[in-house]
């Protein structure tokens, strides 16, 4: 028989079965001379894990004595800080193919903002280099008019009700105009939140009159010149429409059917047209979102192209050398500058007047961080304002945050979190549900058109 030699800890377990047994030197049938064999003491390492794990880690700056963040990493390991400085999430990560790590806001202070630069990631070494940056919520939002529930009814705050509402403009006195798209309307609330219904009606339809003779079929963007006229992107109608304040509706541009030709009136044609801005001179700009184009229309309604080759695409460039994906809304500032949410890229365009695109803020890969230039993130930008010092404001739909983009392109956000609802508030602890519009009105407040909520939300900033 052959014999194999017992490891160590296999000697070990035998003889503590044979001392049982009565195996031992004082046994029976055993020779007293025999002496036991030494004591075994076992040097074997612990099992090691095949994937060894990392730790996750960074800084905090901007609380203040009394504020609390809680930040978690993939969901789930929690870490609660009520100080600057440095911090490690107790969980190790493991470093494997399949595992990464991702550093989000649990919960906040409700008197602060915090934001997360390079919170997400592949793991191959110690994380060192996440940063969270606090900072205090200046916008206080409430809700304006509307309420969760849909409907048609005009009157006062939460007493009117909206349909879908996807777009906001204001005018010089602080009047407000929403693209009321469910409703196939054009409302308009005073500063004291009296909402009345301009122009349509429930039944969708291309037909130009006065107030509820006229019809739209799911406007989509809003603007308003210095004469209180306001333009519409009829966008299942393919058309742009004008409103005068009386509520008379006549079509600028479009033919209804969809198209890009360039031409007058009805000789040019849109496909799915949203944002919409008008300039000091009458001039108006589309977001031709279908087209991948932006459009420019005179005020005797020739239409031509400024920018956009018509295939999807994020290049930089003038004219028809640049390219867009699916842009959403646009503004303009003091200067004719042209800013676009460039919906599917992810990214805030600027156009020149003389046609030039050159990219703001954000890049290709959507997220949520703030900082500066490309090393910013959106998902899903849809509105865009611009106030009277070239501040950017925007809608940032899919992330439910509004953000704030300076001329210098450094990207903060203003209020809400990435996760749906309805509160009020101040800075994170507010909620969106997509909201898809945004305007700013002389006094600095904004309005946010809050789509899924049927909402109209003011964003007031504090007192000087």
């Amino acid at each position: 028989m052959k014999l194999f030699p017992l490891s160590p800890l296999a000697a070990a377990a035998l003889c503590v079965v044979l001392a049982a047994c009565g195996g031992g030197s004082n046994s029976p049938g055993t020779s007293s001379s025999t002496s036991s064999p030494p004591p075994v003491t076992s040097t074997a390492s612990p099992p090691v894990s095949p994937w060894p794990g990392f730790t996750v880690s960074g800084t905090v700056a901007g609380l203040s004595g009394g504020e609390t963040l809680t930040l978690l990493d993939n969901g789930s390991d929690s870490l609660t800080l009520t100080g600057n400085g440095a911090f490690t999430f107790a969980a190790l990560v493991p470093a494997n193919i399949k595992a990464g790590y991702g550093v989000t806001v649990g919960s906040v202070s409700p008197t602060i903002y915090c934001s997360i630069n390079n919170g997400s990631g592949s793991v191959t070494a110690n994380v060192t280099n996440v940063a969270v940056i606090c900072a205090p919520a200046t916008y206080s939002v409430t809700t304006f008019a509307g309420s969760l529930a849909s409907g048609a009814t005009d009157g006062t705050g939460s007493a009117a009700l909206f349909n879908g509402p996807a777009a906001v403009t204001a005018d010089a006195t602080g009047n407000v105009y929403v693209a009321d798209s469910n409703n196939n309307t054009i409302r308009k609330i005073t500063p004291a939140g009296v909402v009345t219904t301009l122009a349509g009606s429930a039944t969708a339809g291309s037909t130009n009159g006065t107030g509820a003779a006229a019809s739209f079929n799911g406007p989509f963007g809003v603007a308003v010149d210095a004469s209180g006229n306001v333009y519409v992107t009829d966008s299942n109608n393919n058309e742009i429409r004008k409103i005068t304040p009386a509520g008379v509706v006549t079509t600028l541009a479009g033919s209804g059917a969809a198209g890009s030709a360039d031409g007058t009136g009805a000789a040019a044609s849109f496909s799915n047209p949203n944002g919409v801005a008008v300039d000091a001179s009458g001039n108006v700009y589309v977001a031709d979102s279908g087209n991948n184009k932006i459009r420019k229309i005179t005020p005797t309604g020739v239409v031509t192209t400024l920018a956009g080759a018509g295939a999807a695409g994020s290049a930089d460039g003038s004219g028809a050398a640049a390219s867009f994906s699916f842009p959403g809304g646009v503004a303009l500032d003091g200067a004719g500058n042209l800013y676009v949410a460039d919906t599917s890229n992810n990214e805030i365009r600027k156009i020149t007047p003389a046609g030039v695109v050159t990219t703001l803020a954000g890049s290709a890969a959507s997220g949520s961080t703030d900082s500066t230039g490309p090393a910013a993130s959106f998902n899903g930008p849809f509105g865009v304002s611009v106030d009277a010092s070239s501040n950017i404001y925007v809608a940032d739909s899919n992330n439910n945050v509004i953000r704030k983009i300076t001329p210098a392109g450094v990207v903060t956000t203003l209020a809400g979190s990435t996760k749906s609802g309805s509160a009020n508030g101040i800075g994170g602890a507010v909620s969106f549900n997509d909201p898809l519009g945004v305007a700013v009105d002389t006094s600095g407040n904004l309005y946010a058109a809050d789509i899924a909520n049927n909402e109209i939300r003011k964003l007031t900033p504090p007192a000087p």
